[in-house]
């Protein structure tokens, strides 16, 4: 089995809503612990040769006032191996994507109206243009779309090894527990990312259910779980 950096990805916001997302599949393990980061600002993912820094540096200064663009900007020329990366993201107002020449082939990146895709060692361009057509094109909320991405570019060809993990990340107004799912580690993980963040819908209704039948009475605020970023 090779473990060669390389993924598929998508940040988003959608203004109607003010929710940021991102979604990630690759050919290595757990890659929900190191590439995507959301805030209340901002959605980014850092890949191909990852340094986590990178995402979450660059949703912290969207965070304290500068754009996306100007956030990569600085830590891309701080960065002596920038040339091995892959990172991208919006803010409210701007999309940012960058590859840099290093990256495996097929690598390239896309940006939309409020959305970036981005990949490497892909099977090639379709991969990243599927993404973002289904994207644009799926109805639902900022998770449903973000999975039907990763979807359409793995039936584009995903990952050129097959893909081993995928994780989605939302923050939005209100939290839900399918706002951060992830499948660490299988043959089909973005199969299974649509089938967890299915399960994952009704949890909360479940929750209350089963509380219901413990206690008569509760302070509704015992079930304001919020979600871990």
């Amino acid at each position: 089995m090779r473990y060669t950096p390389g993924t598929f990805s998508i940040a988003a916001h959608d203004p109607a809503t003010d929710t940021f997302g991102a979604a990630v599949t690759t050919g290595t393990v757990a890659v929900g612990a190191t590439c995507p980061y959301v805030s209340a600002n901002a959605a980014a993912l850092t890949q191909a040769f990852t340094k986590t820094e990178h995402g979450r540096d660059a949703v912290d200064r969207v965070d304290s006032g500068d754009r996306i663009d100007e956030a990569f900007e600085a830590l891309l020329a701080a960065d002596e191996h920038a040339s091995y990366r892959q990172v991208h993201g919006v803010d409210s107002e701007t999309e940012f994507a960058f590859t840099g020449e290093e990256c495996s082939d097929w690598a390239g990146h896309r940006a939309g109206d409020h959305y970036t895709v981005a990949g490497n060692l892909l099977a090639g361009p379709g991969v990243v243009d599927a993404a973002a057509a289904a994207y644009e094109e799926t109805d639902g909320d900022m998770a449903d779309r973000l999975v039907s991405a990763l979807e359409a570019g793995e039936r584009a060809g995903g990952d050129d090894r097959g893909e081993l993990s995928a994780a989605v990340l939302v923050h939005a107004p209100e939290p839900e527990f399918y706002h951060n799912l992830r499948i660490d580690l299988s043959e089909t993980p973005v199969s299974d990312l649509r089938e967890l963040l299915e399960e994952a819908r009704e949890a909360k209704a479940r929750v209350r259910a089963e509380t219901d039948e413990v206690f008569d009475d509760y302070p509704e605020e015992l079930l304001d779980f919020g979600v871990k970023y």
